[in-house]
């Protein structure tokens, strides 16, 4: 299916969703970057505001992160019901989903300190592991990277092309101070749950 396939059906899936997907997204928004973005900017030179903020975006990020994927999986199947509680659904494998950020994060941001391409190249890899846990539970941590990195081979470019198609709402995004991320968040969201969807076949 094309990138501009997979948008047209996202859209379609969201159609009349709109509210409970802005609502239940734009929360997962705030716990995984957006409290952390916010202390960031209230204390610029660091301190305690800052410091809760990274304490919530690492030790909440993974739940909040296999929550959404949780949330579009559903929302992607037209026989499954997404709720706002799907963002809760890590509460029960709450370690593993930490793991998975931090070393998800870890492995990133050590690739990056390099050369900017290798990681990408991880994040790109990695994609796909929350995901993966969403999808069965009894994973463990490296299953679902192992997964990723198997799935993900011969569709980087492309999950790299999908992501870069979105460069444009988020401009359209700070042209509405911010206001339009409401949308487009939930919007890339469920396509790259689309995108998950395909490439597993």
């Amino acid at each position: 299916m094309k990138i501009s396939e997979l948008k047209r059906k996202s859209k379609k899936q969201l159609k009349g969703k709109w509210g409970i997907a802005i609502t239940t997204l734009f929360v997962s928004l705030i716990i995984i970057s957006g409290f952390y973005v916010a202390m960031k900017l209230l204390q610029p030179n660091g301190g305690l505001l800052t410091a809760i903020g990274e304490c919530v975006s690492v030790f909440l990020g993974g739940m909040a992160t296999l929550g959404t994927c949780k949330f579009v999986l559903n929302l992607a199947f037209s026989n499954n019901e997404e709720k706002f509680n799907d963002l809760f659904v890590g509460i029960n494998i709450y370690f593993k989903t930490l793991g998975l950020w931090i070393l998800i994060n870890l492995t990133v941001s050590i690739a990056t300190m390099f050369l900017i391409i290798p990681g990408i190249i991880v994040s790109l890899m990695f994609s796909q592991a929350f995901f993966i846990l969403c999808e069965d539970n009894n994973k463990s941590i490296i299953e679902c990277l192992k997964q990723s990195l198997s799935i993900m081979r011969g569709y980087k470019i492309r999950l790299l092309l999908l992501e870069l198609s979105f460069v444009g709402w988020w401009i359209m995004s700070i042209l509405t101070f911010g206001i339009g991320v409401l949308w487009i968040y939930p919007y890339q969201q469920v396509t790259r749950a689309n995108f998950y969807l395909e490439i597993k076949k």
